[in-house]
């Protein structure tokens, strides 16, 4: 089953407001990736049907941009990676 553009945002604002409630109020950047497993990494894995089509993700970028007790600026940045059945596949941030 694929979801929508908009279905996915929601499963990664979800996700965020249970893993990063500060960035819970950012609007995410949408970007659509294809990962591909190299058919020479797949024989090595011992995989007996290596996967022909690239599989599709969608990445969503939340940014915010904090002030220190200094004065300066630091960004926080998380990535959530969705496949296109709605499964958070990597959660990455600083």
């Amino acid at each position: 089953m694929t979801l929508t553009i908009d279905q996915l945002k929601q499963i990664a604002k979800e996700y965020i407001r249970k893993d990063s409630p500060d960035l819970a109020a950012e609007e995410p950047t949408h970007q659509e990736e294809e990962r591909v497993v190299d058919p020479a990494a797949q024989a090595k894995l011992g995989l007996a049907k290596p996967k022909k089509i690239p599989a599709k993700v969608n990445v969503f970028t939340f940014k915010k941009t904090v002030t220190a007790e200094d004065g300066a600026k630091i960004p926080i940045v998380t990535r959530i990676t969705v496949d296109a059945d709605g499964n958070v596949i990597k959660a990455t941030g600083n």
